[in-house]
């Protein structure tokens, strides 16, 4: 007899890795699950998260996202798009999605209607609107990794662009971590104390663990955050809050529109590594084109200074990649030579 085969598809951002052998247990017992996929931030996949050691040992493929916008989950919609494309192009029997988020109601209905079978997998917050649209929905005994010392401050990845975080001080001198790429932090609630009293705060955090709105992953600890609106006078800032260790994720001017006055010290975006990293690829492209024509080195470096802006301390690094990449060559005649 023919054994029934299924499409696993995993929210990386909402399930931790330490429930990944409840999750292919169970997995199992509807069927061997011969797609396997993880959707999740940069960060749930990087070295300091569990996700990647189970890539490893699930034969998992990741499928990391990068969220450009507050409140707008790429890899929820990632999961969706390949979930649908296994519902009419696979020939496998069911589709288990392990989330416990109700977003995906709607998707779980819509396998059904297609006929196959979807499973679901998701901890006690599950909401009953997911669990309905089911065909099975099966309650996991969800985990949390163990802690590593000085895990928590090793690597760390900037939710929103995936870049290396910088561990910092704001103007205050309070510690937090920034983002020299796109601008944002990551601190403890505590640093809100002089804006919030003590009893504002643990508001904010209970409005936190009821996942009221789903926000970005923490990039301490890994968890799921909430969407929190909270004022100051009259502004309004809608910031991402971890219920669970307690760390708060402002994107660009929301720190300091919270507090005046105040603010990530943290280097500037020109003179960070992910400058040089998208200055490299915009001047590739243009080379390759042909929209951008030079002569020699020193036109290149004139030309990067002139039309692209570079401060000085970026461009011989630039260069550098860019020849070590086989972007160019330089003869004998000392003309630059694109190598297409």
């Amino acid at each position: 007899m023919e054994k029934n085969t299924i499409a696993l598809f995993i929210d990386a951002d909402n399930i931790s890795a330490a429930s990944a052998a409840d999750i292919f247990a169970r997995a199992r017992s509807f069927g061997e699950p011969i797609i396997r996929r993880a959707y999740g931030t940069v960060q749930c996949f990087s070295s300091t998260d569990g996700w990647q050691a189970a890539q490893r040992e699930y034969g998992i493929v990741a499928r990391p996202q990068v969220s450009n916008v507050k409140g707008k989950n790429a890899a929820d919609i990632a999961l969706v798009i390949d979930a649908m494309e296994a519902l009419y192009r696979s020939d496998c029997n069911g589709i288990c999605i392990v989330s416990s988020d109700s977003d995906f109601t709607a998707l779980a209905a819509k396998v059904r209607e297609g006929g196959k079978a979807v499973y679901g997998l998701g901890g006690k917050k599950t909401p009953e609107s997911f669990r309905a649209a089911c065909t099975q929905f099966v309650e996991l005994p969800l985990r949390a990794l163990p802690a590593k010392a000085g895990a928590a401050k090793k690597g760390l990845l900037c939710p929103r662009c995936g870049s290396h975080l910088v561990v910092t001080r704001t103007k205050s001198n309070k510690g937090c971590e920034a983002c020299p790429a796109c601008g944002g932090m990551a601190a403890k609630i505590a640093v809100l104390k002089g804006v919030f009293t003590e009893d504002g705060l643990e508001e904010i955090l209970k409005r936190a663990q009821r996942y009221e709105s789903k926000g970005c992953v923490c990039p301490d600890c890994g968890s799921a955050m909430s969407i929190v609106k909270v004022s100051v006078g009259k502004k309004s800032v809608e910031i991402d809050v971890c219920a669970k260790c307690r760390t708060v994720w402002y994107d660009r001017n929301e720190f300091e529109a919270l507090v005046a006055n105040d603010g990530a010290l943290q280097p500037t975006v020109s003179a960070g590594k992910a400058y040089r990293r998208e200055m490299v690829l915009a001047i590739a492209a243009d080379l390759k084109s042909g929209h951008l024509k030079v002569l020699n080195l020193k036109s290149l470096q004139n030309v990067m200074k002139s039309a692209y802006h570079m401060p000085s301390p970026d461009i011989l690094p630039v260069v550098s990649t860019l020849r070590s990449q086989k972007i160019f060559r330089v003869d004998k005649d000392g003309k630059v030579v694109i190598q297409r």
